[in-house]
């Protein structure tokens, strides 16, 4: 391998995010659909309550984004139905799709890293409707946990999450 090479291949790595240990990974794996789409649904609507209260994310209204978590083995499709987000399995075409692994996810949810940053990382991909994307993107840059208390919890639970994954990749390394 040449000196070019040898570059790419560690600026690649460093653009790469720590991945979920498949040990934590392997009860969503095995967890039946239904399962995981209600848990992430009420999740969403949970955290969301407010922004759905105030139609802050009427921007999904007649849309449907498929998300995928790589590493923890989700695929699901997302839209806003009756001021609820619904979350159900992957059917036909998305108008938008977006893909990550669960530790980009979480430091986004954090703001722990912006959104533009992660784009252009090519740690969170975003494919088709580019006006939905930028929707998602400004709704997600736009989160305050000092609005919301249920937002702030979720934002420390996922620094708590980012430090076991973390703990854990150096145990599994």
């Amino acid at each position: 391998m040449d000196t070019n090479q040898k570059q790419l291949v560690s600026s690649q790595k460093s653009n790469q995010a720590p991945q979920m240990p498949a040990p934590l990974a392997w009860p969503i794996k095995w967890m039946p659909g239904v399962i995981q789409y209600r848990l992430i649904e009420q999740a969403l609507n949970y955290f969301f309550k407010q922004a759905l209260n105030d139609e802050a994310l009427a921007f999904l209204h007649n849309h449907i984004v498929h998300v995928h978590i790589k590493d923890a083995y989700i695929r699901f499709a997302l839209q806003l139905n009756n001021q609820k987000l619904k979350v159900s399995a992957i059917h036909g075409t998305a108008d938008l799709s977006l893909s990550t692994d669960v530790y980009t996810l979480l430091q986004l949810i954090g703001q722990q890293e912006d959104a533009d940053g992660l784009f252009f990382s090519r740690r969170l991909d975003s494919q088709g409707d580019t006006e939905l994307g930028l929707y998602v993107k400004n709704f997600l840059a736009s989160l305050d946990p000092d609005e919301s208390r249920l937002l702030a919890m979720g934002m420390t639970m996922s620094q708590h999450i980012l430090q076991l994954i973390d703990g854990k990749n150096r145990m599994f390394s």
